[in-house]
């Protein structure tokens, strides 16, 4: 792994992996940086599991598909069969709602998700040889890996509008070789700027046309300047949204970072949690408990945030809503 470059720890709340880091390693000094590293993902996924139980959808997306060849499953996640116009999402996790739009039709149409079991789904599918479903009513379930099934077939030409929650990826920092900048434009020297994600997952990387599923980046230079990245053309170019000043000469060190898909201003609950679980190695470390208290408080901070992004209330005691009545005392003899 490269040396981590000798940039000053923040002196303000971090925002990106390689600021997490620095939070962690200035309160837990002395492992190694690959230790860090597996401790926030490790915390960054414990945040996923708790915001994807909520009634939110901070980590959902909205795609449309197109039907090319008629029938009952389709692949979602790799679009083997080449049924679809195209895959779902490799970052696919449930569904949580899917709408038709037949071939001649003009309104998308509701579906509901049964058991296979369901009598409704077995009496629809009986017939194997059934036509193209053109007007519903629309049965579906999810088998294995992303494999949508239907009751009936449908139709070539039928719009799917799916949404669905995705999974997050891992956090990376990279800061191998050098840098140079001219206004936007940053390049790279022994640079692996693309290596922020995997080979599979490289359509993720930021462009200038922003999506959903894209990972955000954030390019750390200058003593701590904190640059967003709005597209990486390849391991050595990239451009940031605003202009590198001062200009970063040639040789400049620099830190490219992702960002947790989660609430900006919550952020710090990963650096808590991934805290706590370092100080718990040494067994004895009675700042383990303090700061499994301060990620608890964290956490229920960000839960109470999400809950009102949604316009609901966040939980609270509040009266019984029902009345206690009476029982007959010869009926219970």
């Amino acid at each position: 792994m490269p040396v981590v470059p000798t940039i000053p720890p923040l002196t303000s709340p971090p925002t990106n992996v390689f600021g997490l880091y620095q939070y962690v390693a200035q309160r837990i000094p002395g492992y190694d940086p690959s230790e860090y590293y597996r401790e926030l993902n490790s915390a960054y996924i414990h945040v996923w599991e708790e915001v994807s139980k909520l009634k939110n959808h901070y980590f959902t997306n909205i795609s449309t598909l197109t039907v090319v060849n008629a029938s009952r499953t389709f692949d979602l996640l790799q679009n083997s069969d080449g049924n679809l116009s195209g895959p779902l999402s490799q970052r696919l996790y449930q569904i949580t709602r899917i709408r038709v739009l037949p071939p001649a039709g003009g309104l998308y149409q509701a579906t509901t998700n049964f058991p296979p079991n369901e009598q409704d789904f077995i009496a629809l599918s009986a017939n194997p040889t059934a036509s193209a479903a053109q007007t519903g009513p629309y049965y579906w379930f999810i088998s294995g890996r992303g494999q949508l099934n239907w009751a009936l077939p449908i139709a070539a030409g039928s719009t799917l509008e799916i949404m669905y929650t995705f999974w997050p990826i891992q956090l990376v920092a990279s800061y191998a070789g050098t840098v140079s900048s001219v206004g936007t434009a940053v390049t790279g020297s022994g640079t692996a700027f693309t290596s922020l994600l995997q080979p599979d997952f490289q359509a993720a990387l930021p462009t200038a046309a922003f999506g959903q599923e894209q990972i955000q980046v954030e390019l750390v230079c200058n003593n701590n300047q904190i640059y967003r990245v709005v597209s990486i053309a390849s391991g050595t170019a990239l451009t940031t949204q605003n202009a590198v000043a001062p200009a970063l000469g040639a040789g400049s060190q620099y830190a490219l970072a992702t960002l947790p898909e989660i609430p900006r201003e919550h952020i710090r609950v990963i650096a808590s949690i991934a805290t706590s679980k370092m100080y718990s190695l040494a067994a004895d470390d009675a700042r383990a408990e303090e700061w499994t208290a301060i990620a608890a408080s964290n956490m229920q901070m960000m839960k109470d945030s999400l809950i009102e992004r949604q316009s609901n209330n966040p939980p609270r005691r509040q009266r019984f809503p029902y009345g206690i009545g009476r029982r007959n005392r010869a009926f219970l003899s």
